[in-house]
This record gives C-alpha cells, sequence and structure tokens, in this order.
C-alpha cells in the first residue's frame, strides 16, 4: 500500500510539473498576443524612446571609523556629508541638476502615459482567440511594467564608528539625507562667504581627520620636538600637531600639511600662515620641510609635491576637483 501512494505522489507530482509548464507556455503565447496587437502599449514603447531620463545612482555612502572618541562625539554625520559635498562640489552640482531635470521630465511622461491609458483601442478578441478579461489583464500588467521609474530623489547615507583601543567600546551613529537637504547643503558650501554653522561643520569634520595614529605618525616624523624651537616633550613642553595652512584658510588634514609644535609656538603662530624656515634638526625634518605646503593660487587649499612625467612639481591636494599645479623653482 505504502509503494502504491509513493506512485501515486509522483504522478501527481509530474502533472503538476506538467501543468505549470503548460499554463506558462499559454501565458507567454498571450503575452504575446498582446504585445503584437495592443496600441496602447505601442504608444508606451514610443514614449518610452523619445524620452531620455538621466541614468544615475540613487544612493551614495560615505563609512568613517575614529580611534578617537573625542572626535567621534563631536563630529555629527551632517559635517561629514558637508565636507564630502565641499570637496565634490562639481560633482553634486551635475549630479542634482540631472535629478532636478528627470523629476521636470517625469511630470510630462506621468502626463503622456494618463492620456495613453483613457485611450481605449478596439480589439478583435475572437481573431486573436482570447477572452477580452484575460487580455485586458494582460495588458495592463505589461503596461505597469514598461512605465519608466527613473531617479527623481537621492539619499546620501553616513555610518560613522569608534571602538576603544582595546576593543571594548563599540560605537555607531548613522544618518541618511535626501534630496532637499543636499541641495540645501550645497548651497551652503557654494557661497563666497561660508555662513558659521556650515564653517564649523567643515572645521570640525577636518580635525576629526587627524586620528591618533596620524598624530603619533606626524609626532615621530619630526622627531618628537617643535620644528620652529626645538622644544621636546623631556624639556616639559606640550606638543601639538599644527595645520601649516590653517583650516580656516582651506587646510587639509593631510601629512604634508601637518607639524609638530608646541603648544607656546602654536598659541603665537594662531592662523597665521607660516612662512618663516623652522628649526632643522634632523634629517627626516629636512625631509618634511622639503614637503612645505604652500597654497593654491585657484582654490585655496594646500599644495603638496608630487612627481610626474617631467620631474617633481606641486599640484592641489584637492585633486582631481581642482587641477592647479606649480613648477618648483
Amino acid at each position: 500500500m505504502e509503494y502504491f501512494w509513493g506512485i501515486a505522489a509522483l504522478l501527481f507530482a509530474i502533472m503538476a510539473v506538467i501543468a505549470v509548464i503548460f499554463l506558462h507556455k499559454r501565458e507567454k503565447e498571450q503575452e504575446e498576443k498582446v504585445l503584437s496587437s495592443s496600441r496602447k502599449i505601442h504608444k508606451l514603447q514610443q514614449l518610452n524612446q523619445n524620452i531620455r531620463f538621466h541614468n544615475i545612482p540613487r544612493e551614495f555612502s560615505i563609512q568613517k571609523h575614529y580611534d578617537n572618541k573625542g572626535s567621534y562625539m563631536k563630529i555629527k554625520p551632517a559635517y561629514l556629508m558637508t565636507a564630502e559635498i565641499r570637496d565634490r562640489i562639481l560633482f553634486f552640482e551635475e549630479h542634482l541638476r540631472k535629478v532636478r531635470e528627470n523629476r521636470e521630465k517625469l511630470n510630462e511622461y506621468n502626463e503622456q502615459i494618463s492620456l495613453i491609458q483613457a485611450d481605449s483601442d478596439p480589439v478583435d478578441f475572437s481573431a486573436l482567440q482570447i477572452k477580452e478579461s484575460v487580455y485586458r489583464r494582460i495588458e495592463e500588467k505589461l503596461f505597469q511594467k514598461m512605465i519608466l521609474t527613473p531617479v527623481t530623489d537621492c539619499t546620501y547615507n553616513v555610518a560613522m564608528s569608534y571602538s576603544s583601543p582595546q576593543g571594548r567600546v563599540q560605537l555607531f551613529k548613522s544618518e541618511s539625507f535626501h534630496y532637499q537637504e543636499i541641495f540645501s547643503c550645497l548651497e551652503s558650501v557654494s557661497r563666497s562667504h561660508l555662513d558659521r554653522s556650515t564653517y564649523d561643520a567643515l572645521a570640525a569634520a577636518e580635525r576629526g581627520e587627524i586620528s591618533d595614529s596620524l598624530r603619533y605618525d606626524i609626532l615621530r616624523r619630526d622627531n618628537f620636538k617643535c620644528v620652529i624651537c626645538g622644544a621636546s616633550a623631556d624639556s616639559g613642553a606640550r606638543l601639538h600637531v599644527d595645520h601649516i595652512i590653517p583650516i580656516a584658510k582651506g587646510g587639509k588634514s593631510v601629512p604634508e600639511n601637518l607639524r609638530t609644535l608646541c603648544e607656546r609656538c602654536n598659541v603665537g603662530k594662531g592662523a597665521k600662515i607660516e612662512t618663516a624656515e623652522p628649526a632643522k634638526e634632523s634629517p627626516e625634518t629636512e625631509r618634511a620641510e622639503e614637503k612645505k605646503a604652500l597654497i593654491c593660487e585657484r582654490c585655496g587649499a594646500a599644495l603638496v609635491r608630487r612627481t610626474g612625467k617631467y620631474g617633481d612639481f606641486y599640484g592641489c591636494s584637492r585633486y582631481p576637483e581642482c587641477r592647479f599645479t606649480k613648477k618648483i623653482l
């Protein structure tokens, strides 16, 4: 008896598979009839060919990990987005322009869709050998499937994390921003004179780029001594990592724009751009001074020393957004 029921179950399964294959084949045949005869679908296909939406990404993401809890706590996700948009301003201007054009085209597209849907075309169902209800169901399914869905919004996802040196403390925060927020941010960083909140956001994000690891690398490179007066921690000096080109004047937190100063020299310098040649007490300090940052004449950011096809030159640290170069005399 068990053998009989096993055979019966197997036969039932085979018949079910055959039925599914048959129904699928018939559905495909009916779809082909609808595609070849429906004027509504033909009009939609023509509309899709005539209109050109921009093919652009819907989302952007940035992830930032901090090894300094103070920086992690002070910096908000919006600050990182502001800094990223500032550094890639031309890209975001172009992207938001395309989003805006997609929105405008979509309004026109939807109006044309409504006109096509309202148009009732006569169909000879008997010649097609298909019921009207089945035909209309398949036609509507195919029609909805062919409607274009362009990108009319964009999302900027920011994720931030912190872990303590031993990994005992793990912190995480994130936030997502949409078109209007991104557009407002772009407007704020595009102004010739930044408002206070925008400047504070950019400055905080830039200072946060100095991790504990980078800070140690700069101190070690400069032999744990102030590059101006030569003071060290052994002599009681408190050492700081200083921006040669201050953040207020567009300086970046890159090794070429960072140096070791004692607290006295750092306070005395303030926001001035140091031009005097600092004390050179070691080969490492001399090599660091050879890479001393200059100011980009085009955008005001730091210039860094690079090597190209024709030798060394100074190039803007914001490359490729800014392509300014300067010969080394």
